[in-house]
């Protein structure tokens, strides 16, 4: 017992020898690509450098929120993998496998609003890179004027974000889950 205490001990100072003064908390910063272990070179004192993958993924994000904007549910299908996990604004997990169960998915969601005014503004927040197949992308959407439902009643004004699990398969990035979460409301 008080051999694993002393490797312990060691384990510890020696760590903080070797890292003294060089340490620093980790933040997330909207505005700074990620640097995966893969790319150690991407880093950069000088600013921010665009790591090969990050373009593909915020591209893929990008399209999703213009799909959502014009609330086509193919599109949104087609940028999603065969088995696709969404967790909704409500806490309710939605499993819908196949291209048509996840455009019928799409398709009853779109039905119950209006879409007269149904204007959502979608923007990429953050994009980070877990791995050279693997990434996590947020999107905030806003509801400005709100969402009018079919039936005249309204969904007061409100955002949400959305994170998007991507993953790489044979050269294409898709979508493989999604977590919604209300940010704001006016109530």
């Amino acid at each position: 017992m008080i051999f694993a205490f002393i490797r312990i001990l060691f384990l510890l100072v020696h760590g903080l020898s070797a890292y003294q003064g060089r340490g620093r908390v980790v933040g997330s910063d909207p505005n700074r690509p990620s640097s995966p272990p893969e790319y150690p070179s991407a880093l950069s004192y000088t600013g921010a450098v665009t790591i090969p993958g990050e373009t593909a993924v915020h591209d893929l994000a990008s399209s999703w929120c213009s799909a959502y904007r014009s609330s086509d549910p193919e599109r949104l299908a087609a940028l999603e993998t065969r088995e696709m996990e969404i967790v909704d604004r409500f806490g309710d997990w939605h499993h819908p496998i196949g291209l048509e169960a996840r455009e019928q998915f799409w398709k009853d969601g779109i039905d119950m609003t209006s879409r007269k005014d149904f204007r959502p503004e979608c923007t990429v927040q953050h994009v980070r890179l877990i791995g050279l197949n693997a990434a996590v992308v947020q999107v905030m959407v806003f509801y400005h004027d709100g969402i009018a439902l079919k039936g005249g009643d309204r969904i007061s004004a409100f955002s949400e974000i959305h994170t998007l699990f991507l993953a790489k398969a044979e050269g294409r990035w898709l979508i493989s889950a999604q977590d919604v979460v209300q940010q704001s409301s006016s109530e």
